[in-house]
């Protein structure tokens, strides 16, 4: 079944980790220091899709065309990389082989000199912390033992910096395209596959800069056949109710105010099919408010396991 014409607001939060790092300054956490708030890329929320189809569902033989593992290890470019697969695949013509990769066939990719410039059927915004916080960049040591010229144990200190934000509570929206679901051959399948690796895969962040994150509230609304209308930017209808955002520091100190959001869905009810929401168990308070929003299925987390 072809994917569904869709929109998505995925709600998350990071404790005392880098959420999103920017190499051009030293890996700090993104951030805008003019509203205080961090910054989320839409290619940092792609590659933890890609990295959990690729790892934690490695049983399933995803094709994984942004493959950082092949690609850094062989020094390929993207056609490089693209000649491989259609190698391996034998006879399939070009865009079939470019689409057997799960992670094109969502988000689209480019291989130039085979002609090939799909848009992605999922699309995500870059989105920015709803509480006000800093980014904190604190040194630490470490020690490792070496041999003296007697042979005598000596130790020898390392330096290392870590750059972290204290808290922050994200909500992202995302699309799904039903016109380029058709070019890009994406099913609903390939949907449930992202969304349960959106959620699980932040989850499952355990690296020493990322582990920290948690997914509060994943919502899909899903369109009718032939409706052609978007609500459009979702994370701008949710906001903090709480006077001073900068002093959220848990998801249960943060007061989160859905009404515009709730609001807004009820208005478009004729061109909507449902809305689907999972909900983490620390969202449990605000389950009667959501649940004011018609055609709504509200669910916990172990429904959307694949």
């Amino acid at each position: 079944m072809l994917a569904k014409q869709s929109e998505l607001y995925f709600m998350w939060d990071a404790t005392i980790c880098n959420p999103n790092g920017d190499m051009s300054v030293d890996n700090a956490p993104r951030f805008d220091d003019v509203d205080e708030k961090a910054i989320v890329s839409d290619v940092r929320i792609k590659r933890t899709i890609r990295d959990d189809l690729q790892y934690r569902k490695k049983d399933k033989n995803h094709i994984i065309f942004i493959n950082n593992e092949e690609i850094l290890a062989k020094g390929l470019t993207a056609e490089q990389r693209f000649a491989e697969i259609k190698n391996n695949l034998k006879g399939e013509d070009n865009k079939d082989a470019f689409l057997s990769c799960i992670d094109n066939r969502l988000f689209g990719g480019v291989a130039p000199k085979s002609n090939i410039q799909l848009i992605g059927t999922v699309q995500f915004a870059w989105t920015k912390s709803l509480n006000k916080t800093e980014a904190v960049l604190k040194s630490g040591t470490g020690a490792f033992a070496t041999t003296g010229k007697e042979g005598e144990a000596k130790f020898k200190k390392t330096f290392r910096a870590d750059n972290y934000i204290p808290y922050g509570l994200f909500g992202m929206y995302g699309t799904i395209n039903r016109i380029h679901a058709d070019n890009c051959h994406t099913s609903e399948d390939d949907i449930r596959e992202m969304l349960d690796s959106l959620w699980f895969g932040t989850k499952f962040l355990n690296t020493r800069s990322k582990e920290g994150q948690k997914p509060r509230m994943l919502m899909r609304i899903i369109y009718k056949e032939e409706s052609r209308y978007f609500i459009g930017l979702l994370n701008q209808l949710v906001s903090l109710k709480n006077e001073d955002s900068s002093l959220v520091n848990s998801i249960k100190g943060a007061d989160i105010d859905f009404e515009k959001l709730i609001n807004a869905i009820n208005k478009a009810v004729n061109q909507i099919k449902k809305v689907e929401i999972i909900l983490d168990d620390s969202m449990e308070r605000y389950k009667k408010e959501l649940n004011k929003i018609e055609n709504t299925e509200i669910k916990d987390e172990f429904s959307i396991i694949i």
